[in-house]
């Protein structure tokens, strides 16, 4: 079961539940960051309010946690990377 969970600048939260829909999963890399979109594609909803999460990483954040991902085994907590800026 598919769900994203973020909070905003100002505290609020935000929830994307996919619950049992089907979902697609798309990773775009470039120079300076990671683009990484789920989705619904076929949502019944109109097309602005069909449910979806974006998120953005600076390529190098997410470098760091994939190869601190790849190092440890399934059973430790993960690692806690963060911004030089």
């Amino acid at each position: 079961m598919a769900h994203a969970i973020l909070r905003g600048a100002n505290g609020r939260r935000h929830e994307v539940d996919f619950a049992d829909a089907e979902i697609t999963v798309e990773i775009f890399f470039g120079e300076d960051t990671v683009e990484i979109v789920m989705e619904s594609p076929h949502d019944l909803a109109p097309s602005d309010k069909r449910r979806f999460a974006l998120m953005n990483v600076p390529r190098d954040l997410f470098d760091s946690a994939f190869g601190e991902a790849a190092r440890r085994s399934k059973d430790e907590r993960p690692a806690v990377l963060k911004s030089k800026g």
